[in-house]
């Protein structure tokens, strides 16, 4: 799971350094061997506690989790500024990562947390969510990085975002599916909203 560190606290790519994860609906454990597998491979990588503390991007995704997987591991994982060379590095070292767990017969899902635009009007945000999702379902890490720099998107976990891409690159995906778009003004009339969306990337 690779989520966006907001305030960029400590290293730039944080590892868990804690064993598990306390959500109202229990503990969540971290995958120790995935764990000491990405730090080996990736040398930036390192547990990093503040970079995780006061970070909502991956534990808010956990509760949902929960409710529809039984048991499962984590492996959380905070960017702050990380380059392009290094999304494509640790998005590689993911893939090898998930190779070696199917290799034992486990289920891995990769995951990536992010909004999209930020207090925007409802158009201006649809306009350039759509250009963001072009490019992610695209598989087009690369694009997604350049359009989002290139239009000023607001799209707080696009390093995380692109780092998915490039592993989903790495093993050879070709399918994607735009679950749902939408943004908070759909729930609550407002004049600026965020945008919002839900992609599944497929074997």
């Amino acid at each position: 799971m690779r989520g966006v560190d907001h305030q960029a606290r400590g290293t730039k790519a944080a590892l868990s350094p804690w064993t598990h994860w306390r959500t109202p609906l229990g503990d969540v454990g971290v995958d120790d061997e995935l764990n000491q597998f990405l730090r080996t491979r990736v040398a930036f990588l390192e547990p990093g506690e503040s970079a995780h503390a006061k970070e909502h991007s991956i534990e808010i995704q956990l509760p949902f989790l929960q409710r529809i997987l039984d048991d499962f591991l984590i492996v959380p994982i905070s960017l702050s500024y990380v380059s392009i060379a290094d999304c494509a590095e640790l998005g590689t070292a993911i893939a090898e990562a998930y190779d070696t767990a199917s290799a034992k017969n486990l289920r891995t899902l990769i995951l990536a947390s992010s909004d999209l635009s930020h207090y925007l009007s409802p158009r201006e945000t649809e306009q350039l969510d759509q250009m963001a999702l072009e490019r992610v379902l695209a598989l087009d890490p690369a694009g997604l990085l350049e359009i989002v720099e290139e239009k000023k998107i607001t799209m707080c976990g696009v390093l995380p975002t692109a780092v998915m891409l490039y592993a989903a690159d790495a093993l050879g995906v070709k399918r994607t599916r735009l679950l749902k778009h939408c943004h908070s003004g759909d729930v609550t009339a407002m004049r600026e909203v965020v945008g919002y969306a839900s992609v599944a990337i497929e074997m």
